[in-house]
């Protein structure tokens, strides 16, 4: 008797207890409109709980996902209006089928709940409304006792005052879990069918919509069986609440499910692409919308961003199918290893196509990026950015100019060629062809190395670059001089992707994009917080750009880079880069449609002169080859500021019948402003052969361009003493003969030139 008194008591208090908490509840939910908001409930906090994803563009102008970004939960918003009508119902349905009448806590079901705790024991109060739900996952509040049930009705009726009921469904379907990470009807829909959320059939919305009581049991991946009973049940409720006829229910009933298990690279490390998109977007974060940088991860990860990246997916596959295999690259014995990275962007507009930061397949995220994030000295491949252009850019050389390659001593300082010896008078273009270092001295000389500092840092994007600063140790560093400026031998060094971007004026007529991976960045609303707006700077003319595209040309058809001449007959210019302790090695080269830069060297610096061959020129072949397949071949655009002209090699002039005779004519580009006036006078009919020999061009420029017929001898009233080319800056020529290599290559031996 007294045992069942006590049971009675107890039965009587916890009832008594429960029903003045409810009471209470409710009250105090009346009393809520009074005197304001719980400060501790934040609803804006939802908003950076969903999954970004990144799309891309493809030929076609159509966006496709790419990849999701997310850090613990995979969450896609999906509009309320795109949600199907069958999935909103089967939600309803089998969770609160109450839902549009009540305002946030249904009564009759929280007494039920309450009765069936006191005479059962059950340690779950129950009868939660989608509302309440709601609330649980945007508080994740999970004590187990009466007070939390009142603060979640309290929250409920204050979530049903500022929201209408199609917004709070719209939330709480996008963030019910639904097993295997999925968070949401939409996360869910593309991982067990493959399917946007509104493509979903009612059976489907019915198999999905039954996971979100016990998604373990429910598990349509684990427990298939299972799955579709619940699914039955769920359909049977939708049939008995009149949301769907017995036709539907009949077809729905009988339709076969297949669940896919669509990956969403959960396990799969992602891109070096990604990565360089996510930490430019970090970065833009920060320094355009003031962010912190943790708030700013926050958002990137779980803000629902759409990220619309610059990325080619068919580059980017070819380059990591080149670089995830060793044996594009030289087998090095002992560790570590030397590394590798490549970097593809389109010379038009800046956009990266493709990156790769390291040799072999990638296992991490946001790892080490030696395409953009580590500096080596370029060597020889800044002549064309420092020296060359600016040289042709201030009216100083043409092509043709003539400079001579021979000993100079400047302070102390006598720099000196990657081959034995020096070769004498030489025209700008074998200069450049064969990554000659005394002539790109001098030429530097004239250009003065403030106007080339300025022109590599401030018209082609070069940030690295140290103009004045003493350091910790107490010296002072520049790169400020003819070392650093002419033969690439920098304080800091520089990355890849500048440097394609860099070489980009020479294709796309002088004008410079900064390289960029994003276009814009859409937040949840769909608002734009971050858009890349294409800004170009014109760099240099396009007449400029166009000669030395024509001289990086001859160094792809004639000179130290003809290992990465294309086989498709794609037209290509480049040039090699080579430090003096060769401890990196560089090619930067373009295509009519593609700029790519590879480099190659051990991470910590160290020398790599046991190479036999330069391995940076195949492997950007590989992929050059791959990524021009589809396109067709073209030419170079000539501007209409150009002209083409023969020209004497040995005088610099115009050429005339007797420089023919003689061998030394070319045919050679000018801008059409700077044609040498005078013809050549070293050349006579009597002394076509006396002539000292210079190195020279063919007479045919890269691209088969025919050759112009020089006359027989200067027109009359011509001066035979006029402008020998575009500025005369050759010293007088050596009395001593000229050393050239005592062991140049044999014809058809397999040497690469390094420089």
């Amino acid at each position: 008797m007294k045992r069942i008194l006590r049971a009675f008591f107890r039965v009587f208090f916890i009832a008594l207890l429960i029903g003045m908490l409810l009471i209470g509840g409710v009250v105090a939910g009346g009393l809520f409109g009074i005197f304001g908001d719980d400060s501790s409930f934040d609803i804006s906090a939802l908003n950076l709980n969903f999954t970004s994803a990144v799309y891309y563009t493809d030929s076609a102008g159509q966006t496709h996902e790419l990849e999701r970004l997310y850090e613990s939960q995979n969450r896609i918003w999906a509009d309320i209006s795109k949600v199907p009508k069958y999935m909103q119902d089967a939600i309803v349905s089998i969770e609160d089928e109450r839902f549009y009448k009540h305002n946030g806590v249904d009564i009759p079901r929280t007494l039920k709940a309450t009765l069936t705790y006191v005479f059962k024991g059950s340690s779950s109060f129950g009868g939660s409304t989608i509302t309440q739900q709601l609330v649980k996952n945007m508080t994740e509040d999970k004590q187990i006792d009466p007070s939390r049930k009142v603060r979640e009705m309290w929250r409920a009726l204050s979530l049903e005052r500022k929201f209408s009921k199609q917004q709070i469904l719209e939330l709480y379907l996008n963030t019910i879990y639904l097993a295997n990470n999925c968070n949401g009807v939409e996360a869910a829909a593309n991982k067990y069918f493959g399917k946007d959320v509104s493509q979903l059939t009612l059976a489907q919305c019915a198999s999905i919509a039954g996971i979100t009581q016990y998604p373990a049991l429910y598990d349509p991946l684990v427990n298939p069986d299972k799955n579709i009973e619940k699914q039955h049940i769920v359909l049977k409720k939708m049939l008995s609440l009149g949301k769907i006829t017995q036709a539907e229910y009949d077809a729905a009933c009988s339709e076969k499910l297949s669940f896919l298990n669509k990956s969403v690279k959960e396990n799969q490390a992602q891109s070096y692409f990604v990565d360089q998109l996510i930490n430019d977007i970090l970065k833009d974060l920060e320094k355009q919308k003031g962010y912190s940088s943790a708030f700013a991860e926050k958002l990137l990860y779980n803000g629902g961003l759409k990220i619309y990246a610059t990325i080619d997916p068919a580059v980017q596959k070819a380059m990591e199918d080149v670089f995830e295999n060793s044996a594009n690259f030289p087998k090095v014995s002992g560790n570590p290893k030397p590394q590798a990275a490549m970097v593809v962007l389109d010379p038009y507009t800046g956009a990266i196509k493709g990156t790769v930061g390291g040799i072999g397949e990638k296992s991490a995220d946001r790892v080490l990026n030696r395409a953009s994030m580590s500096l080596r000295q370029p060597g020889s491949s800044i002549k064309p950015l420092s020296v060359y252009a600016p040289a042709i850019e201030r009216g100083l050389i043409s092509p043709s100019s003539l400079v001579l390659d021979a000993p100079i001593d400047i302070a102390g300082w006598k720099p000196s060629n990657y081959y034995s010896g020096y070769k004498g008078t030489v025209t700008a273009r074998n200069a450049l062809e064969q990554s000659m270092n005394t002539p790109a001295v001098r030429v530097l000389q004239e250009v003065g190395v403030d106007y080339s500092f300025q022109f590599v840092t401030k018209k082609l994007g070069i940030t690295s670059l140290v103009e004045s600063e003493t350091r910790d140790d107490g010296k002072a560093y520049t790169d400020k001089g003819l070392s650093p400026l002419a033969l690439g031998g920098l304080t800091d060094g520089v990355c890849a992707t500048e440097m394609a971007a860099a070489y980009a004026p020479f294709v796309n007529s002088g004008l410079y994009y900064p390289p960029y991976s994003y276009t814009r960045v859409v937040d949840s609303g769909g608002k734009t917080i971050l858009e890349h707006k294409v800004k170009p700077m014109v760099a240099m003319s396009e007449e400029t750009a166009f000669l030395v595209n024509s001289m990086l040309n001859s160094v792809v058809e004639r000179g130290t880079g003809t290992a990465a001449k294309l086989s498709s007959g794609m037209p290509a210019g480049g040039k090699t880069g080579t430090t003096d302790d060769q401890n990196d090695r560089w090619f930067v080269g373009f295509t009519p449609y593609y700029v790519g830069v590879v480099w190659y060297g051990y991470d910590q610096p160290k020398s790599l002169e046991f190479l036999a061959y330069h391995p940076c020129m195949p492997v950007w072949k590989k992929v050059m080859e791959q990524i021009n397949k589809p396109l067709p071949v073209k030419e170079f655009t000539v501007p209409r500021g150009i002209s083409k002209v023969s020209i004497c090699t040995s005088s610099g002039k115009r050429a005339t019948g007797f420089c023919n005779e003689a061998g030394t004519a070319i045919n050679e580009y000018f801008k059409s402003a700077d044609i040498p006036a005078a013809y050549c006078n070293a050349h006579t009919e009597a002394g076509i052969n006396a002539t000292p020999e210079v190195s020279s061009a063919p007479n045919e420029l890269p691209g088969g361009a025919a050759q112009e017929t020089p006359p027989p001898n200067p027109p009359a009233g011509t001066s035979p003493t006029g402008k020998p080319g575009i500025i005369n800056i050759n010293p007088a020529p050596v009395a001593t003969p000229v050393s050239i290599p005592t062991a140049p290559p044999k014809a058809g031996d397999n040497i690469i030139h390094l420089d």
